[in-house]
């Protein structure tokens, strides 16, 4: 299944600074109240058609989907993170949001979890107060671990109207990288400002047309 450079993160910063965002402003985050120390890093490539197919040039059109499945192979539970980075353009400056903060998940001993398309596109909902509604993302899972796992992402593909048509299973190498992760509470619903369509309607990433309903 062939890889493409995908997200345009300059087009992200201008409709953030276009929303009233600065640019310069990263996610800020409260202080932590918690540490994970880690010696393993795991990069899952993702790509995701959510609200339309992908349809902005990068991608051949199509919709397309992730799965992240990460499995604890030890006798031991402990705490995970995990993050997104969205893929931007080379060159271009990667805009407030292209990094997400940490979020934590449980692993018992010998269990299994994952994370979808929309598990990862709620990584952007809320921060700062805004959630960002994308179309279509790509980027990467950014997993920190103590302990050793099984990282393997499905990812499948179709036209824009019918059934699955191709399928692909990558195991996900790791890196051996000893860092603590701090985490940060996550903000509550209660606190989104606003919403955020991305690409925004008739921008380049459409043709400059309307998407389709």
């Amino acid at each position: 299944m062939k890889r493409a450079h995908a997200f345009n993160g300059a087009l992200l910063a201008l409709s953030l600074a276009f929303a009233g965002i600065p640019a310069s402003s990263r996610a800020q985050a409260v202080k932590s109240n918690e540490t994970i120390k880690t010696e393993y890093q795991y990069a899952a490539k993702v790509v995701c058609s959510l609200r339309f197919p992908h349809q902005d040039g990068t991608l051949a059109k199509g919709v397309y989907r992730t799965i992240v499945n990460i499995h604890n192979p030890t006798r031991k539970r402990f705490s995970i993170a995990a993050k997104v980075a969205l893929a931007t353009e080379f060159g271009s400056d990667p805009g407030p949001f292209s990094v997400t903060p940490f979020k934590k998940a449980e692993l018992q001993a010998d269990g299994a979890t994952e994370l979808n398309c929309f598990d990862i596109a709620g990584y952007f909902c809320p921060i700062n107060g805004v959630c960002v509604d994308f179309a279509f993302l790509e980027g990467f899972v950014v997993i920190k671990s103590p302990e050793p796992l099984d990282v393997v992402g499905v990812y499948t593909a179709r036209h824009s109207n019918g059934e699955v048509e191709t399928m692909d299973v990558d195991v996900v190498p790791e890196r051996k990288l000893s860092e603590a992760v701090e985490l940060t509470p996550p903000e509550p619903k209660s606190e989104i400002k606003r919403h955020m369509e991305f690409p925004a309607k008739g921008s380049p990433a459409f043709g400059g047309k309307e998407p389709p309903k």
